[in-house]
């Protein structure tokens, strides 16, 4: 699996997991995945734009 594949399927999972503790009203749980997933949305945004273009 690519690292473009990766952050697809995980900002997918962290959405519904986003979802389900906003109805579940489970504050940490919200701030976790909240956290979680505007970092995978920033990498996937870097490696958009070209600023991030391998892993070393």
């Amino acid at each position: 699996m690519d690292l473009i594949s990766y952050l697809k399927d995980q900002i997918e999972f962290l959405t519904e997991q986003f979802k389900q503790a906003e109805s579940d009203k489970d504050v940490t749980m919200k701030y976790i995945v909240e956290s979680r997933l505007d970092e995978a949305k920033k990498i996937k945004k870097a490696i958009d734009d070209g600023t991030i273009n391998s892993l070393s």
